[in-house]
Parts: C-alpha cells; structure tokens; sequence
C-alpha cells in the first residue's frame, strides 16, 4: 500500500493495541473537538444518509472487521483473521469475549444481521452502494465466531471496503427498541460509548472501559462541538475548543499568534482535496467546454492563496499515496487563452451561467474557482451551505430521488478512508452513487471492469488506466491535493494524522494529555 508519510512527526508503527498510557486527569480528561458548523445528518452507519463526515462519530462509536491504519496498512478489529477462499468467497475468523456497549454479545449473527440490513433495498441504507458486490454472508449457528463473505465477482477492493464502512450493530438491541430509536441512540462495540446528542450544540461521547483493545481509549470524553467554521479559531482561543482536524491553511499564522504558545500544528499530505463535480448536461456535456474549464482554472492560485502552500497541484482524480494513483498525468495547464478558444469554438452565448452548491470548508477554493472562470466568459453562482446542508441536499435529495442535484457543479473536501483509487471514482462518478451527478456509461463499465479484477497488480494496472481515462475526459474540475492542517492544544498529545485525511478512531482512542 503506498504511504503518505509526515514530516513533522514519525510514526511509531505499533498498533492500538500494544500502546498502553496511564490516564493523565486533566479538564476532566475530555477533548472537544471542532469538526461540525451544523448537526451531521446521521450518527450510525445504517442511516440512509452517506455523508463522510458522519463517519468521523461513527468510527469511535462503532468497530469493523478489518481497519486500516493511520498509514493505510489492514489490521485485525473484529475480526482476528481471515482467509480467501476462492476469487469470490472470504472467510472471517471473529474475535470472542467482545460485548456491545448494552452488554450484549458480538457474533457472527451480529456481523450477519448488520450486512443483510445494508443489502436489503428496502431499508435503504446510505452505504449499500459500497458493499454492492456483496452476494451474500453464510454462516453456520454452531459456528459463531466464523462466517463467509461471497462476492458477485472479484472486487480487487473488497477489504477495503470494510474501514470506517462495515460498522457492526447489535441485533437484539435494534430488534427490541427499533431502528429509529437506534439512530438516535447508536450502540457498537467501539472505545467510546454514545452519551448524548444535544442539537445545535454537541455530541458527547465517553470512555468504554470494557474496549476490548488494552489501553485505550485514553481520554474519557470528547466532545463534538457544533460551532460555525468562521468560530472555529475565536473557540480555540477562548478555550471553547481543543482540536481542529481541518483547519484552512490560511488560518494558521493567525491562530498560532493569537494562542500565544498555546497551540501545535499537525501537517500531513493526505488522500483528500477540493472536489469539483460537473454535471454532464447543458455545456457541461460537451468534452471541449470541461477542458476549458479545467484550462481556467489557476491551480497555483488555489495553492497560494487557498492553503498557503498546503496543497499539491492536482492531474486527475488519484492523489499521490493513493492505491491506483497514475503518476505519469500532468495537470492541466493555467491557459485562460486557450480556455477563451475552446468555449468561443463551441458557440456558447457569452455570459454562460453555472450555479453550484459549496460546502462551506471549501469556500476559500470555491471562490478563486469563481475568479478564473470570470476570466473566460463564465459565471458562476456560489451557493454557500453547512457540510451537512450540503450532504442533505445532494446525498439525500438523489437517494430521495433517484435524481442528481439540481446544480451544473458541486464543490466540497472529501477524503479517502479506504486508501483506493476506485472508492473516490465510485463516489463522485459512478452514476449509481448517491454523490455524483454524472452520468456516462463508458465510465460507469470501466469502473465496474476495474474493481472486477482481484489480482492486485493488474487491478492497480486498470486504476491507473482509469485514473487516465477521467483526465482525459476532464470529468472533473480538478484542483488540488491537500496537505492537511490541523490545530491542537499543547497540553494534548496528539501528534499525527490518518494518511487518508479522515479524523479516524485511532486519532481520539490514543489522545492523552502531556505529563506535567
């Protein structure tokens, strides 16, 4: 698995598992954190909503099978092994002893009610279009701590799926209090228990002390607290909040003089950037007129003055790290001339409008976007809402709907929690995600041919031909791959960040305060 690696700290390598630290009691040992402007749609995985950002709740409630690391490396979680049986056909060892947070036990029967609920359509949940080359899970009651997983076809990124994606619920809690009461009360087996979910104000989740990974967590609360992102740095400066995972680049110099010594920065390149998508009607079906507009766009702008030099220029879809990444593409050049050209040759009525709806965490890129594309001749519209807003409105109006958003584009920062290529190119392009608002069957057999292949060289192979095919299709506006920032307090021991640029549960569970 390739690697992104940070410069300013070094990972130690050893898991969870083995690091054990004694709780240090500090601010009532709790950690808030500043990650939410607005509620997130969903606090559990069987939601019908798909919004990312959720997940940075759900994985330190919940456990999966198989995680990957901060590095992207598979380790065990509820699952000790497994085995592939054949090129469709895997086999789950689980692990015993492990008790859901209401004290009842996790089996197989756990892990296979989980999944027949993901695939049911009915029940339409927000994560069934990850696992949809699951055919089906076998299990045999006499064995409890094992099961199968069989697949329609190959899928060269079957476990990848499993991070963040694969929490699994309890069963005879959901039986008894039903899915609705679930949801507003989410119980797993992960380190941190769901306490209460005040509206408009925080998530609070404590310390399980039954985890069943000696050592952690750590820290007996932390606290999502939900602030507007232009409070962000004023709440970490009045001591509102304690951590910031994705602070703008910007922002940096001025949080760091404001909070006299009282702050640390966390950088690291990560499989995460500004993602434009484009929907293919109007002058947006036209090939000539997503290159102009990719032509358009300054890319150093967005480096310079959107993350202060904490960005890396961007050719496609991969990201440099990322499993399928094509480093052989270049980025489309900064050519306002030859965008100019190529919109004049199509005819296009000059001003053409665009409206697109942006996540407020991107508002700084969207903007710069805005300026490069008045240069040409185009007019965009930004309609500026809350990252759960967002997801509402694009996920859930097309989950709703089975319709795309009513918008020519879409802009928001999304990360890559399972470290493969094909998971961004199944979100934001397939056109049976949730997410995107293309539709182009050329692209959607390609994917399809891609994941169908299990051996990993020619599955990398196909991901780079595939990375190829959407530059050259300019199916995006591609921008920039992020180098991401983030802001503690000095008194917390938190020093590194997952690779794959979420807020994953090995970020908070190792948290602890620094020895005085």
């Amino acid at each position: 698995m390739p690697q992104l690696k940070s410069a300013d700290f070094t990972n130690s390598g050893t898991t969870s598992a083995e690091k054990s630290l004694p709780l240090v009691t500090k601010k009532s040992n709790r950690i808030r954190v500043a990650y939410f402007s607005q509620d997130p749609p969903a606090i559990d995985s069987l939601s019908p909503s798909f919004d990312p950002d959720s997940y940075s709740v759900i994985v330190q409630i919940f456990d999966t099978l198989v995680y990957m690391d901060l590095d992207g490396n598979f380790k065990p979680g509820l699952a000790t092994h497994w085995e592939k049986l054949s090129a469709t056909r895997w086999r789950f060892y689980l692990r015993e002893g492990v008790k859901f947070h209401n004290g009842e036990e996790f089996n197989a029967n756990a892990v296979k009610f989980t999944f027949d609920y993901i695939l049911n359509p009915n029940n339409n949940a927000g994560n069934r279009w990850i696992f949809s080359s699951l055919k089906r899970l076998i299990f045999d009651p006499a064995k409890p701590f094992q099961i199968d997983f069989e697949t329609y076809k190959p899928d060269g990124m079957f476990l990848n799926r499993f991070n963040m994606f694969g929490s699994i619920c309890p069963p005879l809690y959901i039986q008894a209090k039903g899915i609705e009461h679930f949801r507003k009360h989410p119980i797993g087996t992960g380190p941190f228990r769901f306490s209460e979910w005040s509206e408009g104000s925080h998530i609070l989740l404590t310390r399980n002390n039954d985890y069943w990974a000696q050592g952690i967590p750590k820290i007996n609360e932390v606290k999502f607290v939900v602030i507007p992102k232009s409070q962000w740095i004023k709440s970490f400066i009045e001591d509102k909040v304690d951590f910031i995972p994705n602070l703008s680049g910007n922002q940096t110099t001025q949080l760091m003089r404001r909070a006299r010594g009282n702050a640390k920065i966390i950088k690291r390149p990560v499989l995460s950037s500004y993602w434009v998508m484009l929907r293919n009607q109007g002058p947006l079906a036209s090939l000539d007129f997503r290159k102009a507009l990719n032509y358009a766009v300054n890319k150093e702008d967005l480096v310079r003055f959107v993350d202060f030099g904490n960005a890396i220029p961007m050719a496609s879809l991969g990201k440099q790290g990322e499993f399928g990444f094509n480093p052989e593409l270049k980025p489309y050049s900064y050519s306002p001339h030859k965008a100019k050209a190529l919109i004049d040759d199509l005819g296009l009525e000059s001003p053409i409008k665009l409206k697109s709806l942006v996540a407020d965490i991107a508002e700084p890129a969207a903007k710069v976007i805005q300026k490069n594309l008045e240069d040409v001749g185009v007019e965009l519209e930004l309609e500026v809402v809350s990252r759960s807003e967002w997801a509402n409105r694009v996920v859930g109006y097309k989950i709703q709907t089975g319709k795309p958003a009513d918008f020519d584009l879409v802009i928001n920062i999304v990360d890559n929690p399972v470290f493969n290529l094909a998971f961004h190119a199944g979100l934001f392009l397939d056109s049976n995600s949730p997410w995107s608002l293309l539709n182009d069957k050329e692209l959607d057999i390609r994917l399809q041919d891609t994941l169908n292949t299990a051996d990993e060289k020619e599955h990398e192979k196909r991901l780079q031909a595939l990375d190829r095919f959407i530059h050259e299709q300019a199916f995006m506006l591609f921008t920039t791959q992020k180098i991401i920032t983030a802001a503690v307090k000095k008194e917390i021991d938190i020093n590194t960040f997952g690779a794959n640029g979420h807020l994953d549960y090995e970020v908070l569970s190792n948290a602890n305060f620094v020895k005085e």
